[in-house]
């Protein structure tokens, strides 16, 4: 005998092998592993990595002073703020908008690679990356939420006006693709015998 949850109630049934089942609580399919999750997780985590690059060289945030439209990258605005003085909002704009994100997706393409190519990393260390990556993952949106806020403060037609650029839609597709490839990815499989 073996034990199964259901991924979506959590109810656990007691069962003679792996074999699919819908689940009498929630009506959802109960399977030994989600289906295709490594697949549907990798190309989430590859979309997202190249839409990181238009969100770091199109604007961000675009304002209009005086009938004069300026745009401004993310790095621009780092460079900015450090020549401003305000060094400490541009470390926690550097690290909130290019650190967290580049390291969270280098940091699961590494564990999916690991899981393709069977490296000889401990399975205990692929989840506690997996689980830092997820605990460090909320703080990405903070320029979405700066951008948004701006925009919907500022507005003073052709005075002073500030909205989002193409970056800002990049960044949040960014933010949200590793969001669902990494609730996607089923890390059950990390402890799977590895493939032959």
């Amino acid at each position: 005998m073996i034990l199964i949850s259901c991924k979506n109630c959590h109810k656990i049934y007691e069962k003679e092998d792996y074999t699919s089942f819908k689940c009498d609580k929630c009506g959802h399919t109960v399977r030994r592993r989600v289906k295709n999750s490594l697949q549907t997780s990798l190309a989430l985590v590859l979309t997202a990595l190249f839409l990181f690059v238009p969100a770091m060289i199109y604007p961000m945030m675009e304002v209009t002073q005086l009938g004069v439209e300026e745009g401004s990258t993310i790095i621009e605005g780092v460079i900015a703020f450090l020549s401003h003085g305000d060094y400490f909002i541009a470390v926690v704009i550097l690290t909130a908008s290019v650190i967290i994100p580049l390291i969270k997706l280098l940091g699961l393409l590494f564990i999916f690679s690991t899981l393709i190519i069977n490296t000889r990393l401990k399975n205990k260390t692929k989840i506690r990356i997996f689980y830092f990556i997820e605990a460090i993952g909320k703080w990405s949106m903070i320029d979405i939420y700066v951008v948004a806020l701006l925009a919907s403060i500022v507005q003073l037609d052709e005075v002073f006006n500030i909205k989002g650029g193409i970056a800002a839609t990049s960044f949040a597709l960014v933010v949200v693709l590793t969001m669902i490839a990494a609730h996607r990815f089923d890390t059950r499989i990390i402890w799977d015998e590895p493939r032959k």
